[in-house]
Protein backbone atom coordinates (compact mmCIF):
# COMPACT_ATOMS: atom_id res chain seq x y z
CA UNK A 1 0.00 0.00 0.00
CA UNK A 2 0.99 3.32 -1.14
CA UNK A 3 2.15 5.84 1.49
CA UNK A 4 -0.63 8.37 -0.04
CA UNK A 5 -3.05 5.32 0.00
CA UNK A 6 -2.00 4.71 3.95
CA UNK A 7 -2.73 8.52 4.62
CA UNK A 8 -5.86 8.55 3.29
CA UNK A 9 -7.34 5.39 4.89
CA UNK A 10 -6.11 6.62 8.30
CA UNK A 11 -7.50 10.02 7.66
CA UNK A 12 -10.73 8.72 6.61
CA UNK A 13 -10.93 6.55 9.54
CA UNK A 14 -9.95 9.10 12.26
CA UNK A 15 -12.91 10.59 10.16
CA UNK A 16 -15.16 7.97 10.59
CA UNK A 17 -14.60 8.03 14.45
CA UNK A 18 -15.22 12.10 15.05
CA UNK A 19 -18.59 11.38 12.75
CA UNK A 20 -19.32 8.60 15.18
CA UNK A 21 -19.08 10.37 18.31
CA UNK A 22 -21.05 13.16 16.61
CA UNK A 23 -24.03 10.76 15.56
CA UNK A 24 -24.04 8.57 18.72
CA UNK A 25 -23.84 11.63 21.58
CA UNK A 26 -27.18 10.94 22.03
CA UNK A 27 -26.66 7.48 23.37
CA UNK A 28 -25.09 8.53 26.47
CA UNK A 29 -26.87 12.18 26.94
CA UNK A 30 -29.99 12.07 25.47
CA UNK A 31 -31.67 11.05 28.88
CA UNK A 32 -29.62 13.04 31.05
CA UNK A 33 -30.42 16.07 28.72
CA UNK A 34 -34.16 15.65 27.98
CA UNK A 35 -34.63 15.25 31.71
CA UNK A 36 -32.72 17.96 32.84
CA UNK A 37 -30.14 15.60 35.11
CA UNK A 38 -27.58 17.44 33.76
CA UNK A 39 -26.75 20.72 31.61
CA UNK A 40 -26.21 20.05 28.14
CA UNK A 41 -22.69 21.57 27.95
CA UNK A 42 -21.94 19.32 31.22
CA UNK A 43 -23.58 16.23 29.72
CA UNK A 44 -21.29 16.87 26.41
CA UNK A 45 -18.52 17.18 28.24
CA UNK A 46 -18.44 14.68 30.89
CA UNK A 47 -19.63 12.39 27.93
CA UNK A 48 -16.58 12.93 25.84
CA UNK A 49 -14.18 12.44 28.36
CA UNK A 50 -15.78 8.87 29.02
CA UNK A 51 -15.95 8.25 25.74
CA UNK A 52 -12.38 8.96 24.88
CA UNK A 53 -11.35 7.02 28.54
CA UNK A 54 -13.34 4.17 27.12
CA UNK A 55 -11.76 4.50 24.27
CA UNK A 56 -8.25 3.75 25.02
CA UNK A 57 -9.40 1.52 27.94
CA UNK A 58 -10.19 -1.12 25.11
CA UNK A 59 -6.68 -0.10 23.26
CA UNK A 60 -5.50 -1.16 26.59
CA UNK A 61 -6.93 -4.17 27.23
CA UNK A 62 -7.31 -5.34 23.43
CA UNK A 63 -4.67 -7.11 21.83
CA UNK A 64 -4.61 -5.37 18.68
CA UNK A 65 -3.38 -7.22 15.66
CA UNK A 66 -4.05 -8.06 12.24
CA UNK A 67 -5.80 -11.19 12.59
CA UNK A 68 -7.96 -9.41 15.46
CA UNK A 69 -8.86 -6.70 13.22
CA UNK A 70 -9.69 -8.73 10.52
CA UNK A 71 -12.23 -11.47 13.22
CA UNK A 72 -13.56 -8.37 14.55
CA UNK A 73 -14.57 -6.70 11.18
CA UNK A 74 -15.73 -9.86 9.29
CA UNK A 75 -13.15 -8.40 6.63
CA UNK A 76 -10.91 -12.64 6.09
CA UNK A 77 -11.94 -12.97 2.62
CA UNK A 78 -11.70 -9.63 1.51
CA UNK A 79 -8.74 -9.82 3.22
CA UNK A 80 -7.32 -12.86 1.59
CA UNK A 81 -8.71 -12.15 -1.51
CA UNK A 82 -6.32 -8.66 -2.09
CA UNK A 83 -3.52 -10.42 0.21
CA UNK A 84 -0.92 -9.76 -3.13
CA UNK A 85 -2.91 -6.50 -4.17
CA UNK A 86 -2.57 -4.30 -1.04
CA UNK A 87 -3.26 -1.00 -2.71
CA UNK A 88 -7.07 -2.36 -4.05
CA UNK A 89 -7.22 -3.47 -0.61
CA UNK A 90 -6.32 0.05 0.40
CA UNK A 91 -9.23 1.10 -1.79
CA UNK A 92 -11.59 -1.08 -0.50
CA UNK A 93 -11.01 -0.30 3.37
CA UNK A 94 -11.63 3.49 2.01
CA UNK A 95 -14.76 2.75 0.43
CA UNK A 96 -15.74 0.45 3.28
CA UNK A 97 -14.97 4.22 5.97
CA UNK A 98 -17.10 6.68 3.18
CA UNK A 99 -20.00 4.51 2.94
CA UNK A 100 -20.19 4.14 6.59
CA UNK A 101 -19.47 7.86 7.11
CA UNK A 102 -22.17 8.43 4.29
CA UNK A 103 -25.00 6.68 5.94
CA UNK A 104 -23.69 8.05 9.44
CA UNK A 105 -24.58 11.73 8.25
CA UNK A 106 -27.84 10.30 6.16
CA UNK A 107 -29.27 9.32 9.41
CA UNK A 108 -28.26 11.70 12.01
CA UNK A 109 -29.58 14.59 9.14
CA UNK A 110 -32.63 11.96 9.07
CA UNK A 111 -33.01 12.77 13.00
CA UNK A 112 -33.04 9.04 13.23
CA UNK A 113 -30.73 6.44 15.38
CA UNK A 114 -28.85 3.86 13.22
CA UNK A 115 -25.81 1.57 13.53
CA UNK A 116 -22.56 2.22 12.47
CA UNK A 117 -21.49 -1.28 12.58
CA UNK A 118 -24.65 -2.44 10.60
CA UNK A 119 -23.58 0.67 8.09
CA UNK A 120 -20.10 -1.15 7.74
CA UNK A 121 -21.08 -4.56 7.56
CA UNK A 122 -23.52 -3.38 5.14
CA UNK A 123 -20.69 -1.89 3.08
CA UNK A 124 -18.36 -4.97 3.45
CA UNK A 125 -21.21 -6.56 1.65
CA UNK A 126 -21.21 -4.63 -1.50
CA UNK A 127 -17.52 -4.66 -1.79
CA UNK A 128 -17.03 -8.28 -1.38
CA UNK A 129 -19.52 -8.25 -4.20
CA UNK A 130 -17.52 -6.14 -6.43
CA UNK A 131 -14.41 -7.88 -5.89
CA UNK A 132 -16.20 -11.72 -6.60
CA UNK A 133 -15.14 -12.80 -3.01
CA UNK A 134 -17.75 -14.21 -0.26
CA UNK A 135 -18.67 -12.47 3.06
CA UNK A 136 -17.33 -13.61 6.13
CA UNK A 137 -20.68 -15.44 6.99
CA UNK A 138 -20.25 -16.91 10.45
CA UNK A 139 -18.91 -13.71 11.48
CA UNK A 140 -21.42 -11.88 10.11
CA UNK A 141 -24.42 -14.27 11.39
CA UNK A 142 -23.32 -13.50 14.32
CA UNK A 143 -23.13 -9.72 14.36
CA UNK A 144 -27.33 -10.45 13.16
CA UNK A 145 -28.32 -12.54 15.41
CA UNK A 146 -26.71 -10.12 17.77
CA UNK A 147 -28.93 -7.42 16.36
CA UNK A 148 -31.90 -9.06 16.51
CA UNK A 149 -31.87 -10.38 19.75
CA UNK A 150 -30.22 -7.26 21.30
CA UNK A 151 -32.54 -4.80 21.11
CA UNK A 152 -35.78 -7.52 22.27
CA UNK A 153 -33.05 -8.12 25.47
CA UNK A 154 -32.94 -4.60 25.91
CA UNK A 155 -36.36 -3.39 25.23
CA UNK A 156 -37.22 -6.41 28.08
CA UNK A 157 -34.81 -5.71 30.79
CA UNK A 158 -36.14 -1.35 30.49
CA UNK A 159 -39.17 -2.52 30.94
CA UNK A 160 -38.65 -4.41 34.52
CA UNK A 161 -36.26 -2.09 35.42
CA UNK A 162 -38.62 0.83 34.97
CA UNK A 163 -41.55 -1.61 37.00
CA UNK A 164 -39.17 -1.82 39.77
CA UNK A 165 -38.04 2.07 39.83
CA UNK A 166 -41.93 2.09 39.80
CA UNK A 167 -43.00 0.20 42.73
CA UNK A 168 -39.86 1.90 44.85
CA UNK A 169 -40.92 5.35 43.78
CA UNK A 170 -44.21 4.41 45.02
CA UNK A 171 -42.67 2.81 48.61
CA UNK A 172 -40.99 6.19 49.14
CA UNK A 173 -38.26 4.08 49.11
CA UNK A 174 -36.63 5.74 45.95
CA UNK A 175 -36.48 9.81 45.69
CA UNK A 176 -36.47 12.06 42.81
CA UNK A 177 -32.78 12.42 43.68
CA UNK A 178 -31.51 9.41 44.49
CA UNK A 179 -33.08 8.33 40.46
CA UNK A 180 -31.02 11.69 38.97
CA UNK A 181 -28.42 10.84 40.61
CA UNK A 182 -28.53 7.17 39.41
CA UNK A 183 -29.48 8.05 35.82
CA UNK A 184 -25.81 9.91 36.20
CA UNK A 185 -23.90 7.16 37.30
CA UNK A 186 -26.06 5.00 34.53
CA UNK A 187 -25.18 7.73 31.58
CA UNK A 188 -21.54 7.71 32.26
CA UNK A 189 -21.52 4.18 31.64
CA UNK A 190 -23.30 3.83 28.51
CA UNK A 191 -20.63 6.92 27.41
CA UNK A 192 -17.46 4.85 28.34
CA UNK A 193 -19.18 1.57 27.16
CA UNK A 194 -19.75 3.60 23.82
CA UNK A 195 -16.09 4.95 23.18
CA UNK A 196 -15.22 0.86 24.45
CA UNK A 197 -17.33 -0.10 21.86
CA UNK A 198 -17.43 1.69 18.77
CA UNK A 199 -14.01 3.06 18.94
CA UNK A 200 -12.98 -0.29 18.00
CA UNK A 201 -14.52 -0.44 14.24
CA UNK A 202 -12.12 2.67 12.94
CA UNK A 203 -9.05 1.48 15.19
CA UNK A 204 -9.34 -2.18 13.44
CA UNK A 205 -9.31 -0.26 9.72
CA UNK A 206 -6.08 1.31 10.76
CA UNK A 207 -4.62 -1.49 11.69
CA UNK A 208 -5.65 -3.50 8.67
CA UNK A 209 -4.34 -0.98 6.73
CA UNK A 210 -0.64 -0.22 9.08
CA UNK A 211 -0.45 -3.95 8.76
CA UNK A 212 -0.92 -3.92 5.15
CA UNK A 213 1.61 -1.31 4.70
CA UNK A 214 4.30 -3.31 6.81
CA UNK A 215 4.43 -0.70 9.42
CA UNK A 216 5.41 -2.35 13.03
CA UNK A 217 2.03 -2.37 14.69
CA UNK A 218 4.21 -2.31 18.37
CA UNK A 219 5.74 1.12 17.20
CA UNK A 220 5.68 4.58 18.67
CA UNK A 221 3.77 5.73 15.87
CA UNK A 222 1.14 3.18 15.66
CA UNK A 223 0.31 4.13 19.67
CA UNK A 224 -0.17 7.20 18.23
CA UNK A 225 -2.55 6.96 15.51
CA UNK A 226 -4.60 4.51 17.74
CA UNK A 227 -4.69 7.54 20.72
CA UNK A 228 -6.02 9.57 17.87
CA UNK A 229 -8.63 7.51 17.04
CA UNK A 230 -9.90 7.66 20.39
CA UNK A 231 -9.36 11.35 20.89
CA UNK A 232 -11.35 11.72 18.06
CA UNK A 233 -14.47 9.86 19.11
CA UNK A 234 -14.94 11.93 22.55
CA UNK A 235 -14.26 15.49 20.01
CA UNK A 236 -17.40 13.79 17.98
CA UNK A 237 -19.45 13.15 20.90
CA UNK A 238 -18.45 17.01 22.64
CA UNK A 239 -20.09 18.00 19.40
CA UNK A 240 -23.19 16.22 20.47
CA UNK A 241 -26.10 15.10 17.39
CA UNK A 242 -29.15 17.04 18.32
CA UNK A 243 -31.24 15.96 16.18
CA UNK A 244 -31.33 12.40 17.06
CA UNK A 245 -31.16 13.56 20.87
CA UNK A 246 -34.21 15.31 20.68
CA UNK A 247 -35.96 11.80 18.82
CA UNK A 248 -34.60 9.88 21.66
CA UNK A 249 -35.82 12.41 24.32
CA UNK A 250 -38.98 14.01 23.09
CA UNK A 251 -40.14 12.68 19.59
CA UNK A 252 -39.93 8.69 20.48
CA UNK A 253 -41.62 9.38 24.12
CA UNK A 254 -41.83 12.38 26.54
CA UNK A 255 -38.72 10.66 28.44
CA UNK A 256 -39.01 11.01 32.53
CA UNK A 257 -35.68 10.44 34.76
CA UNK A 258 -36.77 7.00 35.90
CA UNK A 259 -37.33 6.16 32.28
CA UNK A 260 -33.86 7.25 31.78
CA UNK A 261 -32.34 5.72 34.35
CA UNK A 262 -34.01 2.11 33.14
CA UNK A 263 -32.87 2.59 29.37
CA UNK A 264 -29.29 3.54 30.76
CA UNK A 265 -28.95 0.77 32.31
CA UNK A 266 -30.21 -1.63 30.19
CA UNK A 267 -28.62 -0.29 27.25
CA UNK A 268 -24.82 -0.70 29.33
CA UNK A 269 -25.90 -4.34 30.28
CA UNK A 270 -26.48 -5.37 26.65
CA UNK A 271 -23.35 -3.41 25.62
CA UNK A 272 -21.55 -5.31 28.17
CA UNK A 273 -22.69 -9.01 27.12
CA UNK A 274 -21.89 -8.49 23.42
CA UNK A 275 -18.39 -7.20 24.31
CA UNK A 276 -17.21 -8.91 26.82
CA UNK A 277 -19.84 -12.22 26.66
CA UNK A 278 -20.19 -12.62 23.22
CA UNK A 279 -17.08 -10.65 21.95
CA UNK A 280 -19.22 -9.11 18.94
CA UNK A 281 -19.84 -5.69 18.14
CA UNK A 282 -23.11 -4.89 19.70
CA UNK A 283 -25.45 -1.39 18.41
CA UNK A 284 -25.48 1.05 20.76
CA UNK A 285 -27.71 3.15 18.86
CA UNK A 286 -30.34 0.09 18.45
CA UNK A 287 -29.76 -0.56 22.64
CA UNK A 288 -30.68 2.68 23.62
CA UNK A 289 -33.48 3.24 21.89
CA UNK A 290 -35.23 -0.31 22.19
CA UNK A 291 -34.71 0.44 26.13
CA UNK A 292 -36.15 3.63 25.65
CA UNK A 293 -39.44 2.02 24.16
CA UNK A 294 -39.19 -0.45 27.03
CA UNK A 295 -39.21 1.65 29.44
CA UNK A 296 -41.82 4.15 28.03
CA UNK A 297 -44.18 1.00 27.82
CA UNK A 298 -44.08 -0.10 31.54
CA UNK A 299 -45.48 3.19 31.70
CA UNK A 300 -48.04 2.76 29.15
CA UNK A 301 -48.75 1.80 25.83
CA UNK A 302 -49.44 5.05 24.82
CA UNK A 303 -46.95 7.24 26.03
CA UNK A 304 -45.11 5.45 23.27
CA UNK A 305 -45.14 7.38 19.55
CA UNK A 306 -45.40 4.04 17.69
CA UNK A 307 -45.05 6.02 14.25
CA UNK A 308 -41.54 7.61 15.06
CA UNK A 309 -40.67 3.99 16.41
CA UNK A 310 -41.65 2.24 12.96
CA UNK A 311 -39.86 5.04 10.69
CA UNK A 312 -36.56 4.24 13.43
CA UNK A 313 -37.24 -0.14 12.95
CA UNK A 314 -37.47 0.64 8.96
CA UNK A 315 -34.06 2.56 9.19
CA UNK A 316 -32.43 -0.32 11.10
CA UNK A 317 -34.00 -2.60 8.29
CA UNK A 318 -33.12 -0.96 5.54
CA UNK A 319 -29.79 -0.15 6.33
CA UNK A 320 -27.35 -3.25 5.64
CA UNK A 321 -29.00 -2.94 2.09
CA UNK A 322 -28.92 0.48 1.32
CA UNK A 323 -24.94 0.27 2.46
CA UNK A 324 -24.34 -3.22 0.43
CA UNK A 325 -25.23 -1.05 -2.54
CA UNK A 326 -23.46 2.04 -1.49
CA UNK A 327 -20.50 0.08 -1.02
CA UNK A 328 -20.51 -1.87 -4.44
CA UNK A 329 -21.47 1.61 -6.49
CA UNK A 330 -18.53 3.44 -4.51
CA UNK A 331 -15.88 0.36 -5.44
CA UNK A 332 -17.07 0.35 -8.67
CA UNK A 333 -15.78 4.19 -9.12
CA UNK A 334 -12.38 4.34 -6.94
CA UNK A 335 -11.58 0.52 -9.16
CA UNK A 336 -11.65 2.58 -12.29
CA UNK A 337 -8.70 4.81 -10.75
CA UNK A 338 -5.39 5.07 -12.42
CA UNK A 339 -3.39 2.24 -10.42
CA UNK A 340 -6.19 0.09 -8.83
Amino acid sequence: MTPLLLALVVALALVVAYMNGFHDASNAISTTITTRALKASSALWAAALLNTLGALLGMALLVMTVPWAVRLLGLGPIVEQLAARPDTLGAALLVLMLGTFLWDLLTWWMGLPASTWHAFFGTSFGVSLVIGTSAAWDRLGLMLAVSVVGPVISATVAYLLMQLILRLARSELLGPGHIRFAQTFSASTVAAGHGLNDARLPLAVVVIALGSAGADLSGTTTTVLMSTVAVAVGAGTLMGGHRIIRTLGRRLTDLTAAQGLAAESSAALTMSLGVFGLESPVSTSQALASSVVGAGVARGRRTVRWSVAREILLIWLVTPLACAVVGAALLGVVLELPGL
